[in-house]
């Protein structure tokens, strides 16, 4: 169902029961209890607290049920602090649309078991584009391409393709606004020399925007600072992404972005960097914060390059390493927040088609408790079965 059909689902539910409740329901608030709904929706299906006591993994409908909001995110790891002698905490920070964790790995360096020789850094500066997704459409329609261009005025001095065989007519507006956004993140097919992430990265959050990294090693003609010149551009003014609206490769009707900058390696954090190593990959292994002290104590349940502990703090995983090995960067799987559900905006729900009709059962079962309907039991124990 599209955000209206659920609307229109639900009027009719409750009218079943009670119509003079139904004809008083305003679209704003059935968009709250469908928010709700969903969320609690997810919450059951993840946690085991539904029907079946099962969770998320233990059963194919439960996979099926939260497919559409799993995500991958990868990111390296800054130096947090040295916990003893023996032991280093690295953290990583989560993504601002995470809700729960799935799985992590690490991508770690190791010398055959050996003590491991390394030196503390600032992270290399990082220069960056950010381009809100209101800029990616008019309103009616996406845009066809999207290019970083330095000196547009005097001849085009660099023009590169930032999304090549994304953004087109492959998507229409407003329909397809998630899939373009899931797609843009988790596709890495962007052109030569840009990483695409969705509202973070490092220290900088910027709600529904991409951060797109820009390598000033591939596009030399790169300029952020509009009081330096560029050597290789020969120009001051600010590289920027544009795009049109139409089919043809020229950039009039070009939008802009509206921030650009660089990272400091300060403002990154500092890493480990070893003198040495082979790269190795390794699944981590979560544990409760009551119980990480005694686990790191206990030499045959301390952290180890096979299986790195790590506990979760806030908007933070703390990885734990010892002298073997040292954190490069984690890649976790999790389950993201969903879009809030809107009749105004025309946004309709993401998770699977064959959730929506209990995800409506779940909102009339909620507005006829809210009204104390000596109805809402017995509609209570039908939304069960249907689970």
């Amino acid at each position: 169902m599209n955000v209206g059909q659920m609307h229109t689902a639900i009027s009719q539910g409750v009218d079943k029961i009670n119509s003079l409740q139904a004809d008083m329901l305003l679209p704003q608030e059935i968009d709250i209890d469908l928010n709700r709904s969903q969320i609690k929706f997810i919450n059951t299906k993840y946690g085991g607290n539904n029907t079946y006591r099962t969770g998320f993994e233990q059963s194919q409908k439960r996979i099926d049920d939260l497919r559409s909001l799993v995500r991958e995110y990868a990111a390296p790891v800054t130096f947090k602090e040295q916990y003893n002698n023996t032991i280093w905490v690295d953290q990583f920070q989560l993504p601002t649309d995470y809700m729960y964790l799935v799985n992590q790995r690490s991508e770690l360096f190791m010398d055959d078991c050996q003590p491991m020789t390394y030196n503390y850094s600032n992270y290399d500066p990082v220069s960056y584009i950010v381009i809100p997704f209101s800029n990616l459409h008019d309103g009616t329609t996406f845009l066809s391409n999207l290019e970083l261009v330095a000196d547009p005025l005097n001849g085009l001095l660099g023009q590169t393709t930032m999304l090549p065989g994304i953004i087109g007519g492959a998507y229409t507006y407003p329909a397809d606004v998630v899939n373009l956004q899931n797609d843009i993140q988790l596709s890495g097919n962007w052109g030569a020399g840009f990483e695409f992430y969705w509202e973070q990265y490092g220290n900088i959050n910027v709600p529904n925007s991409f951060i797109v990294i820009v390598d000033e090693s591939v596009h030399t003609y790169y300029n952020w600072d509009s009081s330096v010149t560029n050597a290789a551009s020969g120009s001051n003014l600010i590289t920027t992404a544009v795009g049109t609206f139409t089919t043809s490769t020229g950039l009039d009707d070009s939008i802009n972005t509206l921030a650009y900058g660089q990272y400091t390696g300060t403002a990154l954090g500092l890493k480990r960097i070893p003198d040495g190593g082979t790269r190795e990959y390794s699944l981590n292994k979560f544990v409760q914060q009551d119980d990480i002290a005694k686990l790191l104590d206990d030499p045959f349940n301390t952290t180890k390059y096979t299986a790195p502990l790590t506990t979760i703090r806030g908007r933070y995983i703390d990885v734990y390493t010892n002298a073997i090995f040292i954190i490069d960067k984690l890649k976790i799987t999790y389950i993201r927040k969903p879009r809030d559900i809107s009749l105004p905006l025309g946004i309709s729900c993401e998770l699977p088609e064959h959730t929506h009709q209990e995800i409506v059962d779940m909102v009339v079962s909620s507005i006829l408790e809210g009204i104390s309907d000596p109805r809402y039991k017995t509609h209570q124990l039908e939304v069960s079965k249907n689970e």
